[in-house]
């Protein structure tokens, strides 16, 4: 398994509702709370297709911030 590949857990506050949409119709699957945001897992390559998804094709004005949880 090449590091691109490794399953990292991810949150974000942006753009919660298109972030949203866009994991449920990816099928994948994430948590949500008032004090963390959106919470999934994913391989990073995922993670930056996604933002460009988000701006490109879901109308968001600029990239979303998505971090790494550690």
């Amino acid at each position: 398994m090449s590091e691109t590949d490794e399953i990292k857990e991810w949150q974000t506050q942006s753009a919660k509702h298109k972030v949203a949409f866009v994991l449920m119709m990816d099928g994948v699957s994430f948590r949500y709370d008032e004090e963390n945001g959106i919470t999934f897992t994913a391989p990073d390559f995922y993670v930056e297709k996604l933002k460009d998804r988000l701006v490109y094709a879901h109308g968001c004005s600029v990239r979303p911030i998505i971090k790494e949880i550690k």
